[in-house]
C-alpha cells in the first residue's frame, strides 16, 4: 500500500472523527440551550404561581377595594391560616402581604400563606418573639425574590431618593393599623447581634437602638426610644455570602 493511499485513509478517519466530535458539541449546546431554557421557564412559571396565590389572598384580605386603605379581614384570613398576625404594605413597591408567625423559622421559608409549598415562601415573624408588634422590637423575614415580590424590593431602600418618596411601610394587626416610619438601613451577616428580640430591660433596648445606629448604612430623622416599637424587616443579599439588608421601622398608630 502507497503513501497515498494511508494518507487518504487517515484524512477519512480524522474527518470521521471530527464529524463525530462535532456533532457531540452540537448535541451538548442543544441540550444546555434546552436546559436552559426549561430552567427559565420553571423560575417563571414559578414566580407566577406564588402570585397567584398572593393576589388570591389579597382578595379575601381586602375585598371589592380599590386600592390600599389598611381594611384588613383577618377572620376571613384566620380561616385559611390561623398563624396570621398581620399586613405590610409598602407603596412603589410589590410588598402587599399577609405576616404569619409559626413554631420554627424553617416550615415558611417555602410554604405559602395557605399552606402549600412556594418558593417565595411567606413573609413571618421570628419563632421566638413573644408578642410580635406588641414588644420593643419584631423581626419580620422574606426571601429576597428576584423579581421583586416578597421582601425583593427592600434593596430600594439603598437609594435615599426612594427612601424621601417612599419613608413608611403600613403595617396592619388584628390590633389596630400603623404607619411603620423608616428609622435605619442595614446591610448585615446572617449571624448579626441585630437579631436579638424579646428584651425586657431598659438598659438592653437602649443597647439595641445604639447598636443598630452604629452598624446602619443610614440612620434618619426618625427617633428610636426605648419606649418605641420597633420593626426589623429582614431578607437576603448578594454582595457577601449570607448577606442581610434589614430595614428598621418604628410603629405610629394612625390617626
Amino acid at each position: 500500500m502507497d503513501n497515498n493511499t494511508n494518507n487518504k485513509k487517515t484524512r477519512r478517519k480524522k474527518s470521521k472523527a471530527r464529524r463525530i466530535a462535532e456533532d457531540i458539541i452540537v448535541f451538548c449546546l442543544a441540550a444546555i440551550v434546552l436546559f436552559s431554557g426549561w430552567k427559565v421557564y420553571s423560575i417563571y412559571h414559578s414566580y407566577k404561581m406564588d402570585a397567584d396565590i398572593y393576589k388570591k389572598i389579597a382578595d379575601v384580605a381586602m375585598p371589592d377595594e380599590m386600592g390600599f386603605n389598611g381594611e384588613i379581614d383577618f377572620d376571613a384570613l384566620r380561616e385559611i391560616n390561623p398563624d396570621i398576625v398581620g399586613w405590610i404594605y409598602y407603596e412603589g413597591t410589590k410588598i402587599n402581604y399577609p405576616i404569619v408567625q409559626g413554631d420554627d423559622n424553617d416550615y415558611y421559608l417555602h410554604v405559602a400563606f395557605e399552606n402549600t409549598w412556594a418558593a417565595a415562601g411567606s413573609i413571618f415573624v421570628d419563632a421566638i418573639t413573644e408578642e410580635p408588634f406588641k414588644q420593643f422590637n419584631t423581626i419580620v423575614y422574606g426571601h429576597h425574590m428576584k423579581d421583586g415580590t416578597m421582601f425583593g424590593d427592600l434593596g430600594k431602600l439603598r437609594d435615599k431618593e426612594f427612601l424621601k418618596e417612599h419613608p413608611q411601610f403600613e403595617l396592619i394587626t388584628p390590633e389596630g393599623k400603623f404607619h411603620l416610619r423608616i428609622c435605619a438601613f442595614l446591610n448585615q451577616p446572617a449571624d448579626s447581634q441585630i437579631y436579638t428580640t424579646n428584651f425586657h430591660e431598659e438598659e438592653g433596648k437602649q443597647s439595641y437602638i445604639n447598636l443598630i445606629k452604629g452598624m446602619a448604612e443610614y440612620i434618619t430623622t426618625e427617633e428610636m426610644t426605648t419606649d418605641s416599637r420597633l420593626v426589623i424587616l429582614s431578607t437576603c443579599a448578594y454582595e457577601y455570602q449570607d448577606a442581610r439588608y434589614m430595614v428598621v421601622g418604628k410603629m405610629i398608630p394612625w390617626e
